[in-house]
């Protein structure tokens, strides 16, 4: 579904959940007989109103978390991507640069894995395995036959910082709205919808033009959560920039003259 382009995905939604609504009010109106419940009408008005506010701030809530989880995943990709970029200038301006370049080797094959493997798998929404981190692996214990120095100590220090990110951006791909979160969502909807067709409303045509926009921002909300939920996935989706930027860096040094 995240593979839409967002306008289009946004058009489906909203179609969906203000056809319903439309439907719904259409069908009941032409088989169920109103008079008998205007009546009721000042009661079913007040609870349409009281569920409606707490279906409300339901909606509310579940985007505030969509959002800050958005957010978050974003600070640790861009803190993981400083992290490997200064890692990368640390190898490269390393002091004795023969003992260094099987690491920088190593090092620039898991930017590539990153950019080529990692992401997209992310974006395709599969697990974690062991082959997402054989490069990553690779580098440690390249970096543990240098010399024991203060500039080893650094550099150990920030694989170890772009280690604790890279799973804290793993995590940030596999996490997701549960199923009883959105059962919830989805029978608040539903309970809102059949209280918004009991209204009695002398025009037919008010009342179904009104529940269809009704059942459109419904729609509006879930496509917002929907689209936030994975912030890997789709046309959305947070792009490895920084590895990008070291693999051009690289691409920028090797084409210069020696």
């Amino acid at each position: 579904m995240l593979e839409f382009p967002p306008l289009l995905l946004l058009i489906i939604i909203v179609l969906l959940f203000s056809l319903t609504g439309i439907a719904c009010t259409y069908f009941f109106r032409r088989y169920v007989n109103m008079k008998p419940l205007r009546s009721h009408n000042e009661l079913v008005g007040y609870i349409f109103a009281t569920v409606g506010g707490f279906y409300g701030l339901l909606l509310g809530f579940v985007v505030f978390l969509v959002w800050d989880a958005v957010n978050e995943a974003q600070t640790n990709t861009n803190r993981e991507g400083s992290i490997a970029r200064a890692l990368y200038r640390d190898i490269k301006f390393y002091p004795q640069p023969g003992k260094a370049a099987s690491l920088k080797a190593l090092y620039i094959d898991y930017i590539r894995s990153v950019v080529n493997e990692e992401f997209p798998e992310m974006e395709a929404m599969k697990p974690v395995t062991a082959n997402n981190h054989v490069h990553f692996n690779a580098v440690f214990q390249e970096m543990v036959k240098l010399d024991k120095d203060a500039y080893f100590s650094e550099m150990f220090r920030q694989l170890n910082e772009l280690a604790e990110n890279r799973s804290l951006r793993f995590l940030d791909a596999t996490s997701s709205i549960p199923l009883e979160i959105w059962l919830p969502l989805l029978m608040g909807g539903a309970i809102i919808l059949i209280f918004a067709v009991l209204v009695d409303v002398e025009s037919r045509r008010l009342h179904i033009t009104a529940n269809g926009l009704l059942g459109a921002f419904m729609g509006l909300v879930i496509y917002i959560i929907i689209i936030l939920d994975h912030p890997f996935t789709g046309k959305l989706k947070i792009e490895p920039e920084a590895y990008k930027a070291i693999l051009q860096m690289e691409k920028t040094d090797a084409a210069k003259p020696v």
